[in-house]
């Protein structure tokens, strides 16, 4: 069975990983991995433009002088972009390469099943941009995530950017990895579920610590 991959294959699940299951063949795979890169090297890009990531560093650029400002602006939106590429390598392949180690899927479907997450979560990373241009909400205070909650629960950093890290689109995602693999795998529910949630919390850990890693200090 031929398997045609298609990014909005995902608002129909159910019949798309059981035809992925069954393809001995998969086309476009390729293609549409150059598209996602592309997409998330331009929004993290925009993302960079806007200052959106740049709480850590902020209010030390406002000390530099007006030349040096621009030149450390520049370093910023250049380090988003390659924060793009290295965002979608992430998720494409990081989950990718653990579910297979704990499954038996193999990989070439399981990138297949990445694509889908990769989509749902840059979409995510469009909404952060309105959000600080219109609302001047940074990313982990986006009301589609429980960071407003956590907020109001903790004020330690790294837990308020974690409940930040929770939010719809990445329970969309969770809910296509556990569907994907459900059908995929067939592995019990109990199990599966435990290690879609394990992988996801340890990328949400990490995503959390890198927002409040002094990097200008580092530099």
């Amino acid at each position: 069975m031929v398997y045609q991959s298609r990014i909005f294959h995902l608002f129909k699940p159910a019949t798309t990983f059981y035809q992925l299951q069954k393809a001995e063949t998969i086309y476009s795979l390729k293609w549409r991995i150059l598209l996602l890169f592309f997409l998330s090297t331009v929004i993290f890009a925009v993302q960079g433009y806007y200052g959106i990531g740049s709480s850590s560093i902020s209010t030390t650029l406002t000390l530099d002088p007006r030349n040096i400002y621009e030149w450390h602006k520049a370093l910023f939106i250049i380090g988003k972009l390659l924060s793009g590429i290295a965002y979608a390598s992430c998720i494409l392949f990081v989950p990718a390469l653990l579910f297979n180690m704990m499954t038996e899927v193999s990989l070439y479907k399981l990138v297949v099943l990445q694509v889908f997450v990769l989509f749902i979560l840059l979409i995510e990373q469009i909404t952060y941009i309105p959000l600080l241009l219109l609302l001047h909400l940074d990313w982990y205070s986006s009301p589609l995530s429980f960071g407003i909650i956590g907020q109001y629960i903790t004020k330690i950093p790294f837990l308020i950017a974690l409940f930040g890290c929770i939010s719809i689109f990445k329970i969309w995602g969770m809910y296509i990895q556990f569907t994907g693999l459900r059908v995929l795998s067939e592995m019990k529910r109990l199990p599966l579920f435990a290690i879609v949630f394990i992988i996801n919390l340890l990328f949400w850990g990490i995503s959390a610590l890198l927002t409040y890693m002094d990097f200008y200090r580092l530099l």
